[in-house]
């Protein structure tokens, strides 16, 4: 991977990073029920568009960012890079597909009263689903096989890769038992992808692993006696 392609991986990380928290902190909380949910948007005033904004440009941000970080670490790990980087794909254009939903959503709150049936209607509308569960589970395996392919490969810092895990971990499953988790996992998620982008941007390119090594790896005659 060439400086500039290495350089659009690194901007991506931490543009990614810093769009999640954006639409994070400022998306409406609509998931209630279809009577209330366009309300909700509604009241929300100025900040529902520029979440919703981020929110889908936090998508492209994260799909260039991690195939950049498979195609990495695909030296030293390419079976987990690789799994990682496809699901990550896959997960990307998931929530891509939810954020045209959440748009259409924002567009109809600007009628609430005369959009309901509407807004109830893509509430349930069944080909969404696959999309969402996509968007969901592709992530958070992806994101875990690209933070154990960090790890395995060494490259340095080697937390990048635990707190990426922690992130997922927090964000997927803390957020179930408390609000705070979503403070959290902002801060890990700027953490891990500060620290993957530095990885990128300036660390050596990660080995093959030993025992994945072929033999013209290995330097033919070291260690072997020097005849005179």
């Amino acid at each position: 991977m060439n400086r500039k392609l290495r350089l659009l991986v690194a901007i991506s990380l931490v543009l990614f990073a810093a769009l999640s928290i954006v639409w994070t902190l400022l998306l409406p909380d609509s998931a209630v029920d279809p009577q209330n949910s366009l309300l909700v948007i509604a009241d929300a005033g100025a900040t529902a568009p520029i979440a919703v904004l981020a929110l889908t440009l936090s998508q492209l941000a994260f799909m260039i960012a991690f195939v950049g970080v498979a195609v990495w670490l695909h030296p030293a790990t390419p079976g987990l890079a690789s799994i990682g980087g496809a699901l990550a794909i896959l997960g990307g254009f998931g929530h891509t597909v939810f954020c045209g939903v959440e748009m259409a959503r924002h567009a109809l709150a600007a009628d609430p009263t005369a959009n309901l049936a509407a807004a109830g209607r893509l509430e349930s509308y069944l080909p969404l689903m696959p999309f969402m569960m996509a968007g969901l589970i592709c992530t958070v395996v992806g994101l875990v096989l690209l933070g154990i392919a960090h790890l395995r490969s060494g490259t340095a810092p080697r937390w990048a890769g635990p707190v990426l895990i922690a992130f997922v971990l927090v964000e997927f499953v803390g957020g179930n038992f408390t609000e705070w988790a979503t403070y959290l996992s902002g801060l890990l998620l700027l953490g891990a992808c500060t620290g993957l982008a530095a990885s990128v941007l300036h660390g050596a390119h990660p080995l093959p692993r030993r025992a994945d090594r072929t033999p013209s790896d290995v330097t033919v005659g070291r260690g072997s006696p020097q005849h005179t």
